[in-house]
Parts: C-alpha cells; structure tokens; sequence
C-alpha cells in the first residue's frame, strides 16, 4: 500500500517543480478563491491544478476524483484530496516560489538542467496516459482473482480500497507493457547510435573516481 504514498510524494515533487517554470500571472481567469499581497489565485487555476495532479495520481476521471474526496479514508491518505488542502499547498508553495525567484534562482545552471528534466519526463507521462488510456481495460474478474490469492495481505482493509488498489497495479502493469511495446516499435523506426569510445571516457571517468573513504573509528 506504500506504493500509492510514494507515488502521491513524487508526484507532488514533479508538480512543485515544474511551478518553476509558470508564470505566477493568471492566465486561467475566473474569480480569486486567495491572494498574496496583489497575486491571485483564482478558482479556475486551484480546479486546474488540482485536477490536473489527481487525474496523474488515481487515473480516474473528475467525477470519480470527486468521489474520492468525500471518502474519509481515502482523504486520510491523501489529505490533498480536499482542496482546501491543496489551496494551502498551493498557497505555500506560490510564497517560497516568489522568494526564489526575488533572490535570482532561475539563474542556476544546475536548476535549469533539473526543469528540463521534469519537463521531459511530465511530457512522457502525460502522453502516454492520453493515449492509451482507452486501450487498458481491468475485468472485475482480474480484480477478484488477485484480491482471492492475496485475501490475507488485505486483512483488515476496507473491500473497495483494496479493489481500488488491485485495479491501479493491473493497470499499471498493462501500461508497462504498452510502454514497452511502444519503446520497441520506435526504436525499430529510429537509428539509435552510441559514441562508445566517449562513453567509455564518461565510464573510466567513474571507476576511477577516488571513492570517499568512511572515518575510521578512533580507538578508545
């Protein structure tokens, strides 16, 4: 069940991220639902965000995230499920973003080299869950399968939290394998070259890294 808590984790990282590189500008329009000094955090962009991050982490549509927030025991292990958590998120995270960019962050190679990388890896993710969303189906048979083999692993789990756990793992295997299928045909399609003489630079650069030796205990 960590799994989900990982996941939520990272994916909260990837979002306050990418913030980095968004304008705070308003650019969703509707009415100001917070406010930080003259910045206004407007409904339209809080559903925006929050819609946004759910639907990467449940792979469920809107109305069924809606489901999710009025469950207390999915709010339990999720507490941003409920917005106004998240508009405190958001609120916390608008303020440190302000501060970073008034003392000059975007200016840092490193940072920038970071951003790209989300951005990369949100794009991929992002595609991938659009297009093959409607090609992963899980049968209720599936479901019931796995939770009769592992009914002792969810011992004392509610039926529809651990139904709703069983359905996000299948799905998350289909998907690996659509990935793959997918990684396979477009790497037939493209010619993938190496610079092995470079790499092989870049891999005795690391085997002879002088490695850091630990503190040799004083003796008493």
């Amino acid at each position: 069940m960590d799994t989900m808590k990982t996941k939520i984790f990272y994916l909260v990282i990837a979002v306050m991220i990418c913030a980095l590189v968004i304008s705070c500008g308003n650019k969703y329009g509707g009415k100001w639902i917070a406010k930080i000094d003259s910045d206004e955090i407007t409904d339209n962009e809080l559903n925006a965000y929050y819609y946004a991050q759910m639907k990467s982490i449940y792979n469920l549509p809107k109305e069924e995230i809606d489901k999710l927030a009025q469950d207390p025991a999915q709010l339990e292990r999720n507490p941003l499920l409920n917005k106004n958590n998240f508009l405190e998120q958001m609120i916390q995270q608008r303020l440190v973003y302000k501060k970073a960019i008034d003392d000059g962050i975007l200016k840092n190679e490193e940072l920038n080299t970071l951003l790209d990388i989300s951005k990369e890896g949100l794009v991929v993710q992002y595609y991938i869950r659009e297009k093959f969303k409607n090609d992963i189906t899980i049968a209720p048979e599936e479901v019931e399968m796995i939770y009769n083999q592992q009914r002792a692993r969810f011992k004392g789990v509610p039926v529809d939290q651990a139904e709703m756990y069983i359905k996000q793992q299948l799905f998350q295997q289909k998907l690996n394998m659509k990935i793959k299928e997918l990684v396979d045909t477009l790497r037939d399609e493209k010619k993938i070259e190496k610079n092995m003489e470079l790499l092989r630079k870049e891999l005795n650069t690391q085997t002879q890294a002088p490695q850091q030796q630990a503190p040799q205990q004083q003796a008493k």
